[in-house]
């Protein structure tokens, strides 16, 4: 009994020795305005800050996405370069000189055209297949005499004569067709605009406002490097990419062996001169072109339009020359 009563008195006295203001109520802050309340931003402070996660979240997988990408790109370019040059190079190996061009300008002329053609081919490629790898979108700005800007938001409608509309933030309806960018009457809505045949709308061109359109693209970067990938593939073996490379192989070799058989045919006119000397031994033969005013035995470049039996031209060859040596031959 004396134990019970000596614990009661304890507890008593602890109790007596606690601040009144322990059981008072807990004392309020005034809410930081731009964290707590929201008042200077739009959205509470937990779901700004799960955003901003999810926005730094979807920028580190965008930036180590595009890193990855360039590699990717830069190193299959400098892949397929060590190929064009491989070619450009034993196209014309142990070639001092081409009518009147130095080896290592065609070398250089060569890798330029098979550059050309493979790039234009990759980036046609990447137009066609775009929606693979990018998201594209259009923003339509408007910039006022006054010099201020705004931006123009397509309406989803169209004029009586098929033309899109678009309107301002100030509701100033704009319509846009091959002539360029209108605007439309004070007070003209959406529905008159649509119904402008109607309405009489009265449009006028934009004059002192300055319509621009950008477009901003969004891309996938493992996509894009997957796509750019099929595109070089397909530049060097689809039909058009290795019959390209084909054709310029065999046209190329068919001018170097026309400059050495030109030789050839060089040496056998000054064999035949020499051979005759001073005689038309041929003519004797009748294995010569005659002109109709007369001419020597032996008419190269005559085509065999007087003889069909006369000396063979080398310029008489059955087929035309392609076009695909032009930019290689170029001094």
């Amino acid at each position: 009994m004396k134990k019970l009563l000596a614990l009661v008195l304890c507890v008593m006295m602890f109790v007596s020795v606690l601040s009144t203001n322990a059981f008072a109520a807990k004392a309020t802050v005034a809410p930081h305005p731009d964290i707590d309340t929201g008042s200077l931003i739009d959205t509470p402070r937990a779901a700004s800050n799960n955003k901003a996660v999810k926005n730094a979240k979807e920028n580190i997988e965008y930036m180590y996405g595009a890193l990855a990408a360039d590699n990717a790109v830069f190193g299959t370019i400098k892949s397929m370069d060590s190929v064009i040059s491989s070619i450009a190079k034993d196209m014309f190996k142990d070639v001092d000189d081409y009518l009147g061009i130095p080896g290592g300008k065609l070398e250089s002329n060569t890798k330029t055209v098979l550059r050309d053609y493979i790039g234009s081919s990759i980036v046609d490629y990447l137009d066609d297949h775009m929606g693979n790898f990018a998201t594209v979108s259009q923003d339509f700005r408007v910039q006022l005499a006054d010099g201020t800007m705004g931006s123009l938001t397509y309406t989803g409608k169209s004029t009586s004569t098929g033309d899109p509309i678009y309107i301002n933030a100030d509701g100033v309806i704009y319509a846009h067709n091959a002539a360029g960018w209108w605007t439309a009457s004070d007070k003209t809505n959406v529905t008159m605009a649509e119904n402008d045949d109607i309405y009489d709308c009265d449009w006028t061109a934009a004059g002192a406002d300055t319509v621009t359109v950008r477009t901003q693209y969004k891309y996938d970067p493992i996509k894009y490097a997957n796509t750019f990938a099929a595109a070089v593939n397909d530049a060097f073996n689809s039909k058009d990419g290795a019959s390209l490379i084909e054709a310029m192989v065999y046209q190329i070799y068919a001018a170097k062996v026309y400059d050495a058989l030109d030789d050839k045919f060089g040496d056998l006119y000054d064999e035949i001169v020499d051979w005759e000397d001073g005689n038309a031994i041929l003519s004797q033969y009748h294995f010569h072109d005659t002109e109709p005013n007369g001419g020597v035995d032996v008419e190269w470049d005559t085509h065999h339009v007087f003889n069909p039996y006369a000396m063979m031209n080398l310029d008489n060859y059955p087929n035309g020359v392609s076009d695909v040596l032009d930019a290689i031959l170029v001094p």
